[in-house]
């Protein structure tokens, strides 16, 4: 039950949720899918993204109803561990994405400029929302172990890698020049930075 609540709470307020508060700010649901024309490495990181997302639930839904054999059943205190780091995970996506504020979108429009966010949680690491993103999965999979959900998590991530190397860095960098590049070396691509002993993440 439980990683069924983490993943449907993710999708509802951090995919559905915000795109209807961002629709009621703008008249736009924030949603920038690649164009049928567009390379492919534009299209194909993107779309197998959503289709790990779309596996996983299944996968947690037929769980849930009994049909999938997990590689052993975790202990209280494991549950208990992933729904704290799968809460703070959402979370983080949440509180990310409302410090965007009008900037945020899902995909890339190449013919767009957007604000270059470097305040609040951005000034501690470039990508909350993909850290955030990543501390929801991992608490996911302590609480449902089963291979198909931990291979969803790893080619998701993988994604998300192409995703801000391949195609959001070289916008920023092409839309905002020194800014970005500035904001780039004084902090962490995904985990927060907390010192100056960090590193890039």
């Amino acid at each position: 039950m439980i990683p069924l609540i983490l993943i449907s709470s993710f999708l509802l307020l951090a995919v559905l949720g915000r795109s209807f508060v961002q629709y009621k700010r703008n008249g736009d649901f924030g949603i920038r899918a690649a164009s049928i024309n567009a390379s492919l490495i534009e299209i194909l990181p993107g779309a197998i993204f959503v289709v790990t997302f779309c596996l996983a639930f299944g996968l947690i839904l037929y769980g849930y109803l009994g049909r999938v054999p997990l590689l052993f059943v975790p202990s209280t205190p494991f549950q208990l561990l992933g729904s704290l780091i799968g809460a703070c995970g959402i979370a983080v996506t949440l509180l990310s994405q409302i410090q965007m504020g009008d900037s945020w979108r899902i995909g890339v429009d190449q013919q767009e400029t957007t604000a270059l966010i470097t305040h609040g949680i951005y000034a501690k690491s470039r990508n909350p929302i993909y850290f955030g993103i990543l501390l929801f999965w991992i608490g996911v999979c302590i609480t449902f172990p089963h291979m198909l959900l931990w291979a969803c998590a790893f080619v998701c991530w993988i994604c998300i890698e192409v995703i801000v190397r391949k195609i959001e860095e070289p916008y920023l960098k092409n839309v905002h020049g020194n800014d970005f590049l500035k904001y780039q070396s004084d902090t962490n691509r995904y985990i927060p930075k907390l010192s100056r002993f960090s590193v890039d993440a």
